[in-house]
């Protein structure tokens, strides 16, 4: 019987009973009659069969919590989200201690206090994000001291510091037992970990243990959270500064190889149309280089069309700002030297803002135009003297050396041959140098010679008829001067008569402007009579052609009277009935003569200095015929 009971106590432990089957087999016994030594044996048996099977459920458990604690720091490793690395940690404290609530709390150094981050089983909103004061409840006292602590009741525990705050939420999430360890990492209290009974439960040494566990758990996780959080900010950091480095080296390439384009174009000798072109190519718009007036000068070639107000209005506050301007995708540099202005180089983006680089890039370019310009202009101006001083002797009054003269002239690509005709303007208050420069450029590009002289700017052209070439001059002087020219000319036959010729134009001009004529053009046929008396050789047959030709060609082709109706008209008063009775015919005969006269010469022909030109001619012709 006693190898029975033995048997069955076994049984029972490899069956994994209930505690109840072990006092059954001792109720058999005493129904059975066993002796009362024998129960006192299977009383020993009994117990130290129950002692076996709460050493085994004790292992088992801790396998469990080793096999849970050992998958959490699996899971734990391989998030990487702050917040979900609290949130596991909460939902595992919950299981391992078997409680109905965990949480978790940090610091915050900022604030001196700490705050609720994650919780798992809660059943109220207020929980989460609650602060948490130093020393104030289960978790301040733990933060603060560095050790675990725990209550039976919270409410009912004057221990430790209570707030209203947190024993509102704590009432909300009826918690009586609570059980608080800290989170250390270097000896620092990071955070605590909470576990709590809804009932009134106490905490053994176990407890403690494996929430001290886990908190060490969670300390690893969290720095190592917190470090590739840093890794990740640093990673983001040098690819931010990598793509900076990048984008600015391109922008340096970017300059340096304007730079390279623009220094070239000075050495090659270029000018500003290929400085505006070649800065173009490096900027996302179209660049415009204004000259001292406003006009464009130069232009890239660009889509669409650019207000030319803007680009003057914009230019002129650069120069009144004395650098450069950016007003949203505009962006103008003043192309300034020490003793003139020269003009603006605009950017018209097509961006909406101009960058920095852009910026640079369009002030180096406004270096290199006003390089350009400037030395176009100091050569200019050196031409410009030496076509002087030859038109100077050319016109001087005593005799010269002309084969030395034409030599001179060969040497700048002027055909003296060519150039005979000659053109005085007058300067009026206008800038000597700026008039000037504009006529010797003029001058130059018709290969021909301009100087100044007094109040006057005097041109030797090339061309066949002297009004033309005059009125294309004055049309370049107007153009600079901004106002109506008055300018004589006259033509020479040869190189030895240039100073007459230059004479001729002078005299001219004088006329036009004793006349009150001014802003106009003429010859001394355009003078008229006047024109005659000014000429160092009047020339009759020419003056009366210019007055009263097509009538006389009228009248050889048709055999008509006009003239000597238009000389009776005069020496009657202009009396067409007087000069009806004159010349014997009828009045109506004098009316349609003289219409046909008006279609020769022009309505204008009654006007009292054009009749007094007439009367000059038709008596200069009498005086020729006889």
């Amino acid at each position: 019987m006693a190898r029975t009971y033995g048997g069955v106590f076994l049984e029972l432990l490899l069956g994994e009973a209930d505690i109840s089957a072990f006092d059954d087999v001792l109720a058999a016994a005493r129904a059975a009659g066993e002796p009362a030594g024998r129960l006192a044996e299977l009383e020993e048996e009994r117990a130290l069969a129950l002692r076996l099977r709460e050493r085994q459920l004790r292992h088992r458990r801790n396998e469990a919590e080793l096999q849970l604690l050992n998958d959490t720091a699996n899971d734990l490793a391989s998030l990487r989200d702050l917040d979900s690395i609290l949130q596991a940690i909460s939902d595992r404290a919950r299981r391992l201690l078997e409680c109905d609530l965990a949480y978790i709390s940090l610091s915050d150094r900022g604030r001196g206090d700490s705050y609720i981050k994650a919780a798992a089983g809660n059943i109220s909103g207020r929980l989460r994000e609650l602060r948490l004061p130093v020393g104030s409840g289960v978790g301040g006292i733990v933060a603060r001291t560095g050790e675990p602590y725990a209550v039976t009741s919270y409410l009912s525990d004057d221990s430790f510091a209570h707030t209203a705050e947190i024993d509102r939420t704590v009432a909300a999430e009826r918690i009586e037992s609570l059980l608080g360890v800290p989170v250390k990492l270097n000896q620092e209290v990071i955070g605590v970990l909470l576990a709590a009974h809804r009932s009134r439960r106490g905490f053994g040494s176990r407890d403690i243990s494996v929430l001290m566990m886990l908190g060490s758990h969670a300390a690893v996780a969290i720095e190592n959270a917190r470090l590739l959080s840093a890794a990740q900010a640093a990673v983001a950091e040098l690819r931010i500064a990598n793509d900076t480095i990048s984008a600015h080296m391109a922008d340096l390439e970017r300059t340096a190889d304007v730079h390279e384009r623009l220094t070239r174009l000075v050495i090659q000798g270029k000018g500003v149309d290929e400085v505006a072109q070649a800065t173009a190519t490096s900027l996302s718009g179209t660049v415009v280089v204004l000259d001292e007036d406003g006009d464009i000068a130069a232009r890239s070639r660009g889509p669409g069309s650019i207000p030319v107000d803007e680009l003057r209005a914009i230019g002129a506050d650069a120069w009144q700002a004395g650098g450069t301007v950016v007003r949203g995708a505009r962006c103008a540099v003043p192309l300034i030297t020490e003793s003139e202005p020269l003009g603006t180089i605009v950017l018209a983006g097509t961006a909406t803002e101009i960058g920095t680089i852009d910026r640079r890039i369009l002030e180096r370019a406004a270096l290199v135009a006003s390089l350009v310009l400037v030395t176009r202009r100091r050569m200019a101006e050196a031409e410009a003297r030496v076509r002087g001083e030859l038109l100077a002797d050319l016109l001087a009054a005593h005799p010269k050396d002309h084969d030395l003269l034409r030599h001179r002239a060969a040497l700048i690509d002027v055909d003296l041959d060519a150039c005979r005709i000659v053109v005085v303007a007058r300067l009026d208050d206008e800038p000597r140098e700026r008039v000037y420069a504009s006529t010797a450029a003029f001058a130059r590009r018709r290969r021909g010679l301009a100087t100044l002289r007094r109040d006057t700017v005097i041109l030797l052209l090339p061309g066949d008829d002297p009004l033309e070439v005059a009125r294309a001059a004055a049309r370049e002087l107007t153009r600079t001067c901004r106002r109506p020219v008055t300018a004589g000319t006259a033509r020479a036959g040869d190189i030895a008569g240039l100073p007459a010729a230059y004479r001729e134009a002078d005299e001219c001009l004088r006329a036009l402007l004793a006349l009150g004529r001014t802003g106009e053009i003429a010859d001394t046929r355009g003078l008229g009579f006047v024109g005659a008396l000014f000429s160092g050789r009047p020339a009759v047959a020419s003056f009366i052609d210019s007055v009263i030709g097509p009538v006389i060609a009228y009248d050889r082709g048709h055999r008509s009277e006009l003239v000597r109706t238009l000389d009776a008209y005069c020496r009657s008063g202009q009396h067409a009935r007087n000069t009806a009775g004159m010349l014997h015919v009828h009045v109506n005969t004098v009316a349609q003569r003289l219409a046909r006269v008006s279609r020769l010469l022009g309505d204008g022909w009654r006007e009292p200095e054009r009749l007094l030109e007439i009367q000059v001619a038709l008596r200069l012709l009498r005086v020729s015929k006889s």
